[in-house]
């Protein structure tokens, strides 16, 4: 029997080639496209699970209110770790942790490194994380000063074998042993570190000082604790060691101000947080929650095709089910031998879609930024055991519904001629339709609000002007160099003007605490630390005052604050005021001027409060880049020249640099992302709709050969009946768009309210996917409506 049913299935196959291939490829589409999904959504939801205790690991965040500032950054000071061990009875451990967001320099054997995952941690880092070390004793490995502990792949690099204990790294110009070595930091972390120093290396990061803020503070709840004491316990710490007194933080908390320690689930950074100073970008649980309902829906819809496709053709099966009841078969032998062809399509399906997985994935890898993707099934055989049975399950809910319905045709009626008279449309049919088209107009809706929101990123005005700049990263090495090689590159006629800071415009930068003089508390602001050419070499503009001169000597003691620092102060007549810095000892320094507001951070973010300070002036701060203009024309010349300038003046210093255009455009990589993602599915929506659309259309006109061919012969055009056959998709599809015009307009204006600077909707994007959904419904529908117009109408009267 199985012999047979698999010979009546080829040929089936065979003679009906094109149906097959729609069929199979739906199927497989449908498979391919929910399995890229789900992997992708699987990854997003596995971040930081890795731990032992990541139930019961927090991170505690800062939120600054005074006034209209308002700012809710990742980064707390180092003070806060000891009283929250120290005043807490229900935190078991806690962990400070820094990590640069800049390339440092690493110097390995008298070799030179460039280190993107440089950080600092104190001594229980490794009891509260589960990063399980190669080499070294988790408890004590960070315990001393200038001690280090590498990744394996860090050890690789710098000594060439994990073999790194006793070694010296060079980082800061100080000595670092290596005291262990842990093994690579999982891709599922939100944060990766290769290079740790220990937290006891750095004197300055002991003092009780609550106005740096550099650090993340993660603690390890105990077994059965409180959550809510730890809320109300962080509340106190405030009181009692942010204010000098407890009038002082009550005169704060009267006017409305305040300054919280939030706690926040481990689990939840990766999806759920967007706080300022994340170590890396973060996803997005709305995108995954999405993505998963769609990969649902189009897995749902492909099944649902083959449904449609199967009774589309029911009118040429309706004979041979008659014939095959006449001569003794049972309704039990027609179901099982319809479900068979059902589920050995999704079999082949399966089949087809696992190949193109593996082609494919290499491509789906670089599309959604994850490199360490792989197909379960690769890694372990057996997993193809759930694929197998899943295929089997498609096949068989696909399958269902054609199987009793082919089976329950009477013979006299089929075989009589009266089988198409009794058929009609169902509201599963019409339902699918608007499921379809409505998923696929939400996609064109996103996919071009994405691309908007993108556009006008690129064109809004940064204040400074992004482009012909070179940003060189120096990692402090030019030192008493700097004017040497400043005045080596302004000898080159394709160099405009040079700078040095301690910060670029879409990189890092340091928040430590600043106030007017006489205040007798810190709040967290930004400090740029520039030479007198960075204004020049920016294009920036002034709004009152003067930028730094280097002809004035006490423009070495004196700072530059933007608009909204200046507006954040809330004082008049700012120029000559002074400003009190609390870093390194307190400074006591003059406002000179105030430049126009820039983005020095990306949209997602207001422009933040800015304090610019000399380089070489009050703090001992070395520069980290240079910004280089160059001539546009001369581009790759003026790069070539300044790597051979660089090498001259620095040998053994890696060159590496980037333009400042990239620099800004790389915050942007998960929107970029985003828009690529959606725009693959939305044309794998359109695609599978299109599937669909063609079995129903397919189903209709079947249906009304004899109509069409009554009506050509009273007289009816071609026109007139493409018309008559199209026109109820269309009424279909254009419900689908009012549909999901609302969900499109709610779903985009969530996202977009994560740009504190963002466009608006408008009408273009619904009124485009409508265009695009009707015109390629019409096509779809239109291919068999001109085909059944133009048949000879002897052929459809003599139909069935």
């Amino acid at each position: 029997m199985l012999k047979n049913y698999l010979k009546i299935v080829w040929r089936k196959m065979l003679s009906q080639k094109i149906y097959t291939l729609i069929n199979v490829s739906g199927l497989a589409i449908g498979m391919v496209t929910a399995a890229f999904i789900l992997l992708w959504v699987r990854d997003e939801r596995s971040y930081d699970r890795f731990h032992a205790n990541a139930d019961r690991i927090y991170r505690v965040y800062q939120v600054f209110h005074y006034g209209n500032y308002h700012l809710e950054q990742t980064q707390t000071p180092a003070a806060l770790a000891a009283h929250l061990k120290q005043d807490c009875p229900d935190v078991e451990l806690v962990t400070r942790v820094r990590g640069y967001r800049d390339e440092q320099l690493v110097i390995a054997e008298n070799r030179k490194f460039n280190e993107r995952g440089l950080g600092i941690a104190d001594e229980s880092f490794f009891r509260v994380f589960s990063f399980p070390l190669a080499a070294g004793d988790p408890a004590t490995v960070l315990a001393k000063p200038y001690a280090a502990a590498i990744s394996e792949t860090a050890a690789k690099k710098y000594f060439g074998s994990t073999e790194a204990i006793g070694r010296v790294l060079t980082i800061f110009d100080e000595d670092y042993t290596v005291t262990g070595v842990f093994k690579d930091m999982p891709n599922q972390s939100h944060f990766h570190l290769d290079v740790l120093c220990s937290f006891a290396s750095y004197k300055q990061y002991q003092q009780p000082a609550w106005g740096t803020n550099v650090f993340k503070t993660y603690m390890l709840l105990r077994e059965n604790g409180r959550l809510e004491a730890v809320d109300a316990q962080l509340a106190g710490i405030v009181k009692k060691h942010m204010f000098h007194t407890p009038q002082e933080y009550d005169a704060v908390i009267a006017k409305g101000n305040y300054t919280k320690f939030p706690l926040q689930r481990l689990t939840d950074i990766h999806l759920g947080s967007q706080l300022l100073w994340e170590f890396e970008a973060n996803g997005n649980g709305t995108y995954v929650k999405f993505f998963t309902i769609v990969a649902a829906f189009i897995l749902l819809i492909a099944a649902i095709n083959y449904v449609n496709l199967s009774t589309a053709r029911s009118a040429g099966r309706a004979r041979e089910v008659g014939i095959r009841k006449t001569v003794g078969s049972t309704r039990r032998s027609l179901i099982r031998r319809f479900l068979f062809e059902s589920v050995l399509t999704a079999f082949v399906a399966m089949v087809l879609s696992l190949a193109a997985l593996c082609i494919l994935m290499p491509a789906f890898r670089n599309l959604v930024g994850k490199s360490w993707l792989e197909l379960p099934f690769i890694q372990n055989a057996f997993l193809l055991v759930p694929l197998i049975l899943l295929a089997g399950l498609i096949g068989v809910i696909a399958g269902l519904y054609p199987a009793f319905f082919l089976s329950s045709f009477e013979p006299v009626s089929v075989l009589g001629g009266k089988f198409s008279r009794g058929l009609k449309r169902s509201g599963l049919h019409n339902g699918l339709v608007l499921a379809q088209f409505s998923l696929t107009v939400l996609l064109l809706v996103s996919t071009m609000v994405v691309r908007k929101q993108m556009s006008f990123i690129q064109a809004r005005n940064l204040g400074y002007d992004k482009d012909q700049v070179v940003v060189v990263r120096t990692y402090g090495e030019l030192g008493e160099k700097l004017s040497v090689m400043k005045d080596a590159l302004g000898r080159h006629p394709e160099v405009v003007s040079v700078s040095a800071s301690s910060s670029a415009p879409g990189t890092g930068f340091t928040n430590i605490g600043m106030g007017l003089e006489g205040a007798t508390s810190a709040t967290g602001t930004n400090i740029y630390l520039v030479d007198a050419d960075f204004l020049d070499v920016m294009k920036m503009e002034m709004a009152e005052g003067r930028f730094f001169d280097r002809k004035i000597p006490t423009d070495g003691r004196a700072v530059v604050l933007n608009e909204s620092m200046a507006r954040k102060l809330n004082e008049r007549a700012l120029l000559g005021k002074r400003m009190r810095i609390w870093s390194d000892g307190v400074h006591n320094l003059p406002i000179i001027g105030v430049v126009k507001d820039f983005h020095y951070e990306s949209f997602h973010e207001p422009i933040k409060p800015l304090v610019i300070v000399m380089l070489n002036g009050p703090f001992s701060w070395k520069e980290a880049y240079l910004s280089i203009r160059v001539r546009t024309a001369e581009m790759t010349k003026a790069v070539s020249e300044i790597r051979r300038t660089w090498e001259s003046i620095v040998p053994g210093t890696p060159f590496r640099f980037s333009f400042l255009d990239s620099l800004y455009d790389a915050q942007y990589q998960n929107e970029a992302r985003t828009g690529r993602v959606f725009s693959i599915f939305t044309f794998l929506a359109i695609f599978v709709a299109c599937i669909g659309l063609l079995g129903l259309a397919s189903f209709a006109v079947e249906q009304r050969t004899k109509e069409i061919g009554i009506r050509k012969v009273l007289g009816a055009s071609v026109r007139s009946l493409v018309l008559m056959l199209s026109s109820e998709f269309a009424r279909w599809v254009a419900l689908a768009n009012l549909i999901a015009w609302p969900l499109a307009y709610y779903l985009m204006t969530q996202w977009l309210k994560s740009f504190v600077y963002r466009t608006g909707i408008g009408v273009l994007p619904f009124l485009l996917s409508a265009l695009i959904v009707l015109g390629v419904a019409a096509l779809t529908v239109g291919y068999h409506a001109v085909r059944s117009a133009v048949a000879k109408p002897v052929d459809s009267l003599r139909y069935e």
